[in-house]
């Protein structure tokens, strides 16, 4: 019996666990967001990097990214800062879902507010 509640509670913070990784797939937003978006607001990238406080978003090709940086509680990370691809660092602030299809990271979702301005990433992960 012992053994079993084990397993159980190693299950659960497995189902729990960040998915820490390197995803290839790409950006992608709906015509209505893009028409309405100003310039500079929405990421364009065709990788994403999810790693313990910070998601990135760039290209396979660029060593440049925009991360997003903050605490994650469980899928969700509270924004706090970003760091540009030109390396600068703003306070920020916002959130970062996680979204799964098939017990597969599917949809890394950002949006986040600085005196900068509003930036935002839909990355879609690659299924080929």
């Amino acid at each position: 019996m012992l053994h079993l509640a084990f397993l159980l509670a190693a299950a659960q913070y497995a189902a729990d666990a960040l998915p820490q990784g390197t995803y290839d797939g790409t950006c992608l937003y709906p015509e209505a967001v893009r028409e309405r978006a100003g310039a500079g607001e929405l990421i364009t990238c065709n990788r994403a990097v999810v790693g313990e406080g910070h998601i990135a978003f760039g290209y396979r090709s660029w060593q440049s990214r925009t991360r997003f940086n903050g605490s994650f509680d469980g899928d969700r990370m509270a924004v706090t800062s970003v760091t540009l691809s030109s390396g600068r660092t703003v306070e920020a602030r916002g959130v970062c879902q996680l979204y799964y299809a098939n017990d597969a990271l599917s949809t890394v979702a950002c949006t986040a507010t600085s005196n900068r301005g509003s930036m935002a990433a839909n990355f879609v992960v690659s299924r080929i």
